[in-house]
């Protein structure tokens, strides 16, 4: 399929917090047969408007571009300024994530993230709102069958608005909730916050919408499924306090034999050296043999899409080191060296010293399969010569650490080669990407576990997780919510919205002083939400938007 036409119809259907000329808006008689009011009549069309959804999705991982900055991800604010995150570049747009007191309502990244979620979830809205009338042909030719995928759809747009909201609700805390359709007849310029727990209510509404509608595998791996419900709707019950719900939520599933802890070699690597933990990341897809991956991101683009069209992964850019910035690795062949050592990388974001320390030796996870200790070159022999060691030593200068170290371990999550040899200097990734996976939903499960104080059975959970990486077992006395968090960044570091587990488990500020040498020092001064965008709060003209505290 083609993304692009739907996600220019997704563009054309926002309205959002963005002032416009209602008007003008209602004037408009566009004739493209994508035009919602031609599109949404047919399951095909609502097929169709939900990849427009899911490229929205899919650009948290994309080339972000902001004016006059330096390209980064959108996923970024939640994975650095973190206990196991940070910015490993001087000149990237993210870099105020280091220093935390540095952040203000200005900042391009908050309204842009702002804004793209409201976009989704105005597009979800109007899905949700429209499958309700009555001449929609179903194309299921029963009225039981029209009814099931009406609310195959419809579940569908529910558990994305919450994916939404639940970024939205840890990253700003109050915040508008909107369930209608924002078109020129219904643009607003009066929203007021809603407190979270009306906004988690809804989100738990429609995770369980999700649940009882949607099969626990889909057969597109792209689409959310109940699976991805139910692991938010746990993740959404522990934020409000109720751990015994979010067990509840979970056990169906973890106890399920749909999904499986890939622990055998399997897919497109397994003939190469490795692990069956890194092929999860070569081979993400079930019918490639991945039993364990709830959702993925499906690239469905070739790789000649225009430069920042937002569709091309942009996390091996993102997370691998700049290498070729060492100075002895200037001196190689570059093209080959991108070859033979993951592709390029600007070293954006980086694992943290402390993160990296938290692995046994023999885990798989910290292998030199999972993380970049050495890099390579051919020799004349047609071997491979170690050209450089990588290393974790901070490089001080007035007491304070130097960024751009360009000799950093990094993950090898994300690497990425083109498959054409001229475009090894290519900065975009066309693949796709794991997104969630059952053993984030095991984690999870512990968590819940340990909230009740059954520490015996979380240690299970765990160890299932743990077994599969060649960690060593723990006991039940080894689990508190910090080694929870351990292993969460050990199995997900780079993967998970780190920042909101850490606001989650209210760990944000003293993991980060612990184990962040930049952000450590300032973040106890810092706000724990982020601001309101100022352009939100002076659209909202008709009524007062308060903004989060220590941004006034």
């Amino acid at each position: 399929m083609k993304l692009k036409k739907y996600i220019v119809l997704a563009i054309m259907l926002l309205a959002g917090f963005q002032a416009c000329d209602e008007e003008e808006f209602l004037r408009e008689d566009p004739k493209d047969n994508i035009y919602a009011d031609n599109l949404l009549q047919t399951y095909n069309g609502y097929v169709n408007m939900m990849n427009s959804v899911y490229a929205w999705i899919r650009a948290e991982k994309s080339r972000l571009d902001p004016s006059g900055g330096i390209p980064l991800t959108r996923s970024s604010g939640w994975t650095t300024g973190v206990d196991n995150g940070f910015m490993n570049n001087g000149h990237s747009a993210m870099v105020f994530v280091n220093w935390p007191t540095n952040i203000n309502a200005e900042m391009e990244y908050f309204e842009s993230m702002f804004e793209w979620l409201y976009k989704i979830i105005n597009s979800t809205n109007m899905v949700i709102e429209r499958a309700e009338n009555t001449d929609v042909d179903w194309q299921g030719g029963s009225s039981e069958a029209n009814e099931l995928k009406k609310n195959y759809i419809i579940g569908q747009a529910k558990v994305i608005r919450a994916w939404a909201y639940r970024h939205l609700s840890y990253s700003w805390g109050d915040v508008p909730l909107s369930l209608v359709e924002i078109s020129g007849a219904t643009y607003r310029d009066d929203w007021e916050r809603n407190p979270v727990a009306e906004v988690r209510a809804q989100m738990v509404r429609d995770l369980k919408f999700g649940i009882e509608h949607l099969p626990l595998r889909d057969e597109n791996p792209a689409n959310v499924n109940a699976a991805v419900a139910r692991h938010y709707l746990a993740d959404t019950y522990l934020a409000m306090g109720k751990a015994d719900s979010a067990e509840i939520a979970l056990r169906p599933l973890c106890e399920s034999t749909e999904y499986e802890l890939m622990t055998d070699r399997f897919g497109s690597s397994a003939s190469s050296p490795g692990n069956a933990f890194m092929d999860m990341f070569t081979s993400q897809l079930p019918s490639q043999g991945n039993k364990e991956s709830l959702w993925v991101l499906l690239n469905t683009e070739p790789e000649n899409v225009p430069y920042g069209y937002e569709l091309g992964s942009y996390l091996d850019n993102m997370w691998l080191t700049y290498y070729s910035k060492d100075a002895a690795i200037k001196l190689l062949d570059i093209a080959t060296f991108y070859t033979y050592n993951g592709g390029r990388g600007a070293g954006r974001n980086s694992i943290t010293k402390s993160a990296l320390s938290w692995y046994e030796p023999q885990d798989d996870r910290f292998s030199e399969y999972a993380i970049v200790k050495f890099l390579v070159m051919p020799n004349e022999s047609q071997g491979l010569d170690t050209v450089l060691w990588t290393n974790t030593d901070f490089v001080v200068t007035a007491g304070k650490y130097d960024l751009d170290h360009y000799q950093w371990p990094s993950t090898r999550k994300w690497e990425y080669v083109p498959p054409d040899p001229a475009k090894f200097d290519e900065r975009d990734h066309f693949e796709n990407i794991m997104y969630l996976r059952l053993a984030d939903s095991y984690l999870l499960f512990a968590e819940a576990l340990h909230m009740q104080t059954k520490n015996d059975e979380a240690a299970i959970w765990l160890n299932k997780v743990r077994e599969r990486s060649n960690a060593s077992a723990i006991n039940a006395s080894d689990v508190d919510i910090d080694f929870i968090l351990d292993e969460r960044s050990r199995e997900l570091i780079t993967e998970e919205h780190r920042r909101h587990a850490l606001i989650r488990t209210g760990k944000l500020v003293e993991r980060v002083q612990l184990y962040n040498e930049f952000a450590g020092p300032t973040i106890g001064g810092a706000p724990l939400l982020w601001p309101i965008p100022q352009t939100v709060i002076d659209a909202n003209t008709s009524r007062v938007m308060e903004q989060n505290p220590g941004f006034n």
